[in-house]
């Protein structure tokens, strides 16, 4: 599975955390549903300082 996908491009990630490079860099590089998780894979992978981003389903609005 190819882990640069841009997330408005896909519903693969809707209703999971992923986590991005960086920044700058919005690669995918770890997913899931529970956050732990996800920032230990990116961790893992090299990526200790990755952003966790939540992806909604699509038409709903989440205030943080």
């Amino acid at each position: 599975m190819e882990k640069e996908k841009a997330l408005l491009n896909t519903n693969e990630y809707v209703g999971k955390y992923v986590a991005l490079k960086s920044f700058k860099d919005p690669a995918i590089v770890a997913h899931g549903t529970v956050p732990k998780q996800v920032m230990d894979e990116a961790s893992s992978k090299g990526h200790p300082n990755a952003v966790i981003v939540f992806v909604p389903e699509n038409k709903v609005v989440h205030v943080y």
